[in-house]
């Protein structure tokens, strides 16, 4: 740990930069890929998924080594009745980096997006991401978008955002 970056409550703090992925239909069944994650209702309508590699937040002070993270990040939009679009989220929790990641206070923003205007946000309060596992997490939310705006859905955005990390004991 660099000097300096450890609060009281033996906590670092943590940044990330901003990830997105561009929505399209769900990907078709092959036998060299497993099927999507989500939605975990298909039946409940109409939907559009994307993926993102990684997500990682980093210590203050460092720009390159990587605290905690998420990989294999799986993302879908789902109209589920009128002017309630649910949005669902599977991934990995990659714990084997240098920290142990806190999602308690400084949660993940995962924003809805149709071109450059926000639609939804949802918060994210994670669970802990534990040192030495990969450990699978998911997460949904159900936002208020209007009917007509569901269409115009292109992109879901996580937020470059604050964190928090301990050490691994």
């Amino acid at each position: 740990m660099k000097d300096g970056s450890m609060t009281e409550a033996n906590l670092a703090m943590c940044y990330s930069y901003r990830q997105f992925c561009s929505l399209g239909p769900l990907p078709p069944r092959t036998p060299a890929r497993p099927d999507p994650q989500v939605p975990r209702d298909r039946k409940l309508g109409p939907c559009t998924h994307g993926k993102i590699g990684a997500f990682y937040f980093f210590q203050d002070g460092s720009e390159d080594d990587p605290a905690f993270g998420f990989c294999d990040i799986e993302l879908s939009v789902q109209q589920v009745a009128p002017g309630k679009v649910r949005l669902e989220l599977y991934c990995i929790a990659d714990g084997y980096q240098s920290l142990r990641g806190v999602g308690a206070r400084y949660p993940l923003e995962i924003a809805v997006m149709a071109k450059d205007r926000v639609l939804g946000v949802a918060d994210w309060h994670f669970a802990d991401v534990f040192c030495g596992h990969a450990d699978p997490m998911n997460f949904a939310a159900d936002l208020d978008i209007a009917d007509e705006l569901f269409a115009r859905i292109d992109r879901i955005e996580l937020v470059e955002t604050r964190g928090e990390a301990r050490p691994c004991e």
